[in-house]
């Protein structure tokens, strides 16, 4: 059966229906009004506690996995496998957890996840101690905490309604959104590389394990929200895979119909794989050229998250004066450039050093390849230009997607650049293996050139200074 084109809300009264608390007794809840304050509702602060705390301890996860991995195997390749392990399982049960999450009680499913992720994560200090685990083991563990953590989204994102009235949804949701993209930024450059620091490897993941934990308990006093099926909502997993090939299908020829939103959609996906590919060629890299330990890799990319924070920025206040076709092309090119140098420039100090750079003392570094410095203002410039890709290009499929599909594209978008980047992410660990990881980032640099080259052939943009042809106007 085709799904609906747009989820429906439910109803919300006047005064919204009773709900079942914690120990099963039926409650009514507050009247809801338009100038209800959304920090003052408290059952909404403790759903957006647990997904800020939960989210910020996945991404420092994520972290200590990658520096147990860098320690284990010194591998870009093995790297490469760690990640897939993490993104494998929304692709592959995306779709399915929200048929299941759609069944079932959304606040026994918050607690649920959050209990079972947090037992997984203790399973990752084992890897710390002197046991001789196998990497193959802790790639199963990977698959088990992600797939695990596809329930934990919809469960969440469904619960919003519940506890939020109508016309504060909008509100709480942009709220939601931008705690995701903060906690990926605290969880991965801040939060996970000083604990690692500080308590060491074994110590992050335990204290995140345990904030996962206490995640469970904040949702525990959320309203059930059993109920009836929304028929908006595939009722079976065969009408979920159906309903998910129509979605392509349409998106398919909604895309091939727009030059633009093709060009824009391939822009996107290519800034989305990018990022996947250099998180797990920069521990190698760092470690192999820079002479940093694999746990503090990620202070030399900090930049770019800071020229990320500056960009994003930058473009919500004179966003507006560039064109944006301009701007996306500068930022591939930018990217590519910062890329290539990058490479080229671990490459040409190790050979006319003969691979012995000369040493530099860097706070919280220790001492460090001399290049680590320029490395670090290049990776500044790599952020800015990051977001001059992704930014224009998901305004491009927000402008031009007909409401009927807007939902639709951002979730097989995200779902197909999921899958994308399967081959790039072993094929470019491989390769780094093989040749060197400073050579496959020159590699990389190139390959992004060309790809702006295109980009320049097809929609080649204004300059702010020059006179805007009509024609370019989109």
């Amino acid at each position: 059966m085709r799904r609906d084109i747009e989820p429906r809300e439910p109803p919300i009264a006047v005064i919204a229906p009773a709900h079942k608390a914690a120990n099963g007794a039926v409650r009514p809840t507050a009247r809801l009004t338009a100038d209800h304050f959304i920090w003052r509702n408290r059952e909404f602060l403790l759903l957006w506690l647990a997904q800020a705390i939960s989210q910020t301890a996945q991404n420092a996860i994520w972290y200590g996995i990658v520096v147990l991995v860098q320690r284990a195997g010194h591998s870009s390749t093995l790297l490469s496998l760690a990640v897939l392990t993490l993104i494998i399982p929304s692709v592959i049960f995306g779709v399915l957890a929200g048929v299941y999450v759609d069944r079932w009680d959304k606040r026994w499913v918050l607690i649920g996840t959050n209990l079972i992720r947090g037992t997984i994560a203790f399973s990752y200090g084992l890897f710390g101690l002197p046991l001789g685990l196998p990497l193959s083991l802790l790639f199963v563990i990977n698959f088990l905490f992600s797939t695990v953590g596809q329930f934990f989204a919809p469960a969440e994102t469904a619960m919003i309604p519940t506890v939020v009235p109508r016309p504060k949804l909008l509100q709480a949701n942009s709220l939601f959104h931008l705690t995701f993209t903060a906690s990926q930024l605290g969880g991965l450059v801040v939060l996970g590389p000083l604990l690692a620091k500080v308590i060491g490897v074994n110590g992050l993941f335990v204290t995140m394990a345990a904030a996962i934990v206490i995640c469970g308990a904040l949702v525990w006093p959320l309203p059930s929200s059993r109920g009836v099926h929304d028929p908006a909502v595939p009722a079976s997993e065969r009408e979920a895979i159906q309903g998910v090939w129509l979605d392509v299908h349409d998106i398919w020829r909604f895309v091939m119909r727009d030059r633009i939103v093709a060009l824009a959609m391939l822009q996107w996906t290519i800034g989305a794989i990018l990022g996947l590919v250099v998180a797990t060629l920069v521990p190698s890299f760092a470690e192999r050229l820079l002479h940093v330990r694999a746990e503090d890799a990620v202070f030399v990319m900090a930049p770019a998250g800071i020229g990320m924070v500056a960009g994003t920025a930058s473009l919500n206040r004179w966003g507006d004066r560039f064109e944006k076709h301009f701007l996306v092309n500068v930022g591939l090119f930018t990217v590519a450039a910062c890329l290539a140098l990058t490479g080229g420039l671990a490459f040409v100090a190790a050979l006319l050093t003969a691979g012995d750079t000369p040493l530099i003392e860097l706070p919280a570094l220790g001492q460090v390849s001399m290049v680590v410095p320029p490395i670090m203002a290049l990776a500044l410039a790599a952020g800015f230009g990051f977001v001059a890709i992704m930014v224009p290009a998901q305004t491009f499929l927000q402008e031009r997607a007909p409401v009927e599909l807007r939902g639709r594209v951002f979730a097989v978008q995200l779902m197909l650049s999921n899958f994308a980047s399967i081959v790039p992410l072993l094929l470019l660990g491989g390769l780094a293996d093989v040749i060197g990881v400073d050579k496959t980032l020159l590699l990389i640099g190139i390959l992004i050139a060309v790809a702006g080259a295109i980009s320049v052939w097809i929609a080649p943009g204004q300059a702010p200074w020059r006179a805007r042809p009509s024609s370019l106007h989109a």
